[in-house]
């Protein structure tokens, strides 16, 4: 089984920039959003020609994706960038339709995609990236299309690394435990905060599992 995380954050709080040290020769990205990663030559380490980046806004899609990284060995470590979009997305195609089906329809696709992320070789450390939403008692969670939605499909609990992205460009940190939902295994890190490294967290994960 791979190793997946999710890592939650707003918008500029350093998610997609901790892609920025690992090797792009092991690494696959798939982003829902065409936009540039915010590093410098992203544009040059990640794209079509060098085959470790696709971009799609179908959950079908990311399933047939994950068919082929699945295959090829080389890749060590895949991120789903964005991953709120494939819901923004999957409701706008489904805009018209009544009732609470599409909901219904929208969570079985994503829990598709984690199914299938559980069934993928043990060496592979899957990060998916998402922006949070807050509730009413300022709890937060990854942001998904409403609270129909909310009540079918409570991501966090499909993970045992949930870690937090807070910082701002002055300072990019991660959190990995002590604030909610915040959670890692107990001693794989030895701070509550990290830099925002991939790399470091990769690290992090082999050591401790292997």
């Amino acid at each position: 089984m791979a190793q997946k995380v999710l890592i939650l954050g707003s918008s500029g709080t350093g998610k997609s920039t901790s892609i920025r040290n690992l090797k792009p020769e092991e690494t696959f990205i798939i982003k829902t959003v065409e936009k540039p990663l915010p590093f410098k030559k992203s544009e040059s380490l990640y794209n079509l020609e060098k085959k470790n980046l696709f971009v799609t806004k179908r959950i079908d899609s990311v399933i047939k994706a994950l068919d082929k990284i699945e295959k090829n060995t080389a890749i060590k470590t895949l991120i789903i960038d964005d991953f709120n979009y494939l819901l923004t997305y999957g409701y706008k195609e489904r805009a018209k339709e009544t009732g609470y089906t599409k909901f219904e329809t929208l969570a079985f696709g994503i829990m598709d995609i984690f199914n299938k992320l559980d069934e993928m070789r043990n060496d592979l450390i899957i990060y998916i990236m998402a922006h949070t939403q807050k509730d009413q008692d300022g709890k937060l969670s990854m942001k998904t299309i409403g609270k129909f939605l909310d009540d079918k499909l409570v991501v966090e609990g499909l993970f045992s690394m949930v870690i937090l992205a807070l910082g701002s460009e002055s300072e990019y940190k991660f959190t990995v435990n002590g604030l909610d939902p915040a959670k890692t295994p107990i001693d794989m890190f030895a701070e509550n905060e990290i830099e925002n490294d991939l790399v470091l967290i990769n690290k992090a994960i082999k050591e401790y599992f292997n």
